[in-house]
């Protein structure tokens, strides 16, 4: 008569299972919500929209690139707040899941949402190339060809962070599950109207930075071809009988500027962090911040 012998559970294996069944159990709650897929088919469809046209302010189609992402980021904070707004109900204190493990599952399970903002910044690179480039400058400094750097179309993926961070901070904040999905919808239009953060000394602070920045070239009495050859050129509306700009692209700006996203991220989550280690998360939060708009300031020319 055989008999087998019981394996000895670790003392940590018990609770990485529960919070395994967590994740899976919230990740397949937020991937049923139908709001993020009905959004990520927007962006999408805003994607497929974008197309250089003869006429157009030059750089318009590159500038609209970016912003189509603003409907699935919508999307993710809604899924991402709906199990937070949940999470406002009182547990009893003698719970077997603390409550850090529980907010840790919450967010662990919106990684798959992530993941399709990832799989939306592959698209996008390859929308680029299949148009062929977009357009930059005007003659005599002009490009038919600019794809968005690795850099720029990182902040994509940052982005959805940063979408997590909100739906979590607004879902446990927030007393009324309907008051969710406006207050979303006003954070995310705001923000998502680019022009508004165009100016050199504000685009460092923009949430969604999307370049190319403007930068003084020259008056109205400039003569282009003075210029150095790989500046692309506009003129510029926004000056007394129309000056001349330069439309500056830099990968160094985008990656500090997922720098201040993170810090933003981190500041978010620190909102819907429960007490204990929240207290890291602002300070890291802040570093983030600061570092990220210093560095871009430091770049900007």
């Amino acid at each position: 008569m055989s008999t087998t012998t019981a394996r000895p559970v670790s003392a940590g294996s018990a609770p990485a299972t529960v919070t395994r069944a967590l994740v899976v159990t919230e990740a397949r709650r937020m991937l049923r919500n139908p709001v993020p897929w009905a959004c990520l088919a927007l962006s999408v469809w805003a994607l497929w929209t974008v197309r250089p046209e003869p006429g157009e302010w030059p750089g318009s189609s590159y500038e609209s690139i970016v912003p189509a992402v603003t409907p699935l980021l919508f999307g993710i904070s809604v899924a991402v707040a709906v199990p937070f707004h949940r999470a406002r109900h009182d547990v009893a204190p003698a719970a077997p899941v603390p409550e850090v493990r529980r907010t840790l599952a919450r967010l662990l399970a919106a990684l798959p949402l992530v993941a399709m903002t990832v799989a939306y910044a592959v698209l996008v690179a390859w929308r680029e190339r299949d148009l062929g480039g977009l357009w930059l400058g005007m003659e005599p400094g002009r490009t038919t060809e600019a794809f968005h750097t690795t850099a720029e179309l990182s902040q994509l993926v940052v982005l959805a962070l940063v979408a997590v961070a909100l739906g979590a901070a607004l879902g446990r904040r927030t007393s009324r599950l309907v008051a969710l999905v406006p207050a979303l919808f006003v954070l995310w239009f705001v923000v998502s109207v680019y022009w508004l953060f165009g100016m050199p000394s504000v685009t460092p602070f923009s949430v969604i930075q999307v370049q190319p920045v403007h930068l003084p070239a020259g008056t109205p009495a400039t003569d282009p071809l003075s210029l150095p050859s790989d500046w692309l050129l506009v003129g510029s509306p926004h000056t007394t009988g129309g000056g001349w700009e330069r439309q500056w692209v830099s990968a160094a700006l985008a990656w500090w500027h997922d720098v201040w996203l993170l810090g933003i991220a981190a500041l978010l989550l620190a909102v819907a962090w429960p007490r204990p280690g929240r207290r890291v998360l602002l300070a890291a939060g802040v570093v983030l911040a600061v570092a990220g708009v210093v560095g871009q300031q430091v770049v900007i020319p």
